[in-house]
């Protein structure tokens, strides 16, 4: 479980570094377009997998940028349980979303405290 908690985002992020991985190859060798997947997905991964590769060399600043975004994707899904009318209409589980939205947002929050605890982010 402490192997969890120290690099949950890291592992979240490379999941979302292979979904943009298979995009870029999906729109560029596939569909055959050059410009847009470049902007769009390859960009991105290549940032993205920069923070990751220095957060696992030990670096402090992109473990407290990883930190960050998942602090605002957090804060967002809170607020999207009580003001976002299109998360119980538009979603396939209409009735359901809500609540696993509420499920799910206490479990991050632990983690997001556990990996700066873990981490030392806040220590000077």
């Amino acid at each position: 479980m402490e192997g969890i908690k120290k690099n949950w985002p890291e592992s979240l992020v490379f999941l979302v570094i292979l979904y943009l991985i298979w995009k870029t190859f999906e729109q560029s060798v596939l569909e055959h377009h050059f410009i847009i997947p470049t902007v769009n997905y390859f960009a991105p991964g290549v940032l993205l997998s920069n923070l990751i590769y220095y957060s696992r060399k030990g670096l402090k600043w992109p473990k407290l940028i990883l930190f960050w975004l998942f602090v605002v994707g957090d804060f967002c899904s809170f607020l999207a349980i009580f003001y976002s009318p299109t998360l119980a209409t538009k979603t396939y589980l209409s009735i359901w979303a809500p609540i696993i939205v509420a499920v799910l947002v206490p479990i991050f929050t632990y983690l997001l405290y556990s990996y700066q605890k873990i981490n030392e982010l806040f220590k000077d």
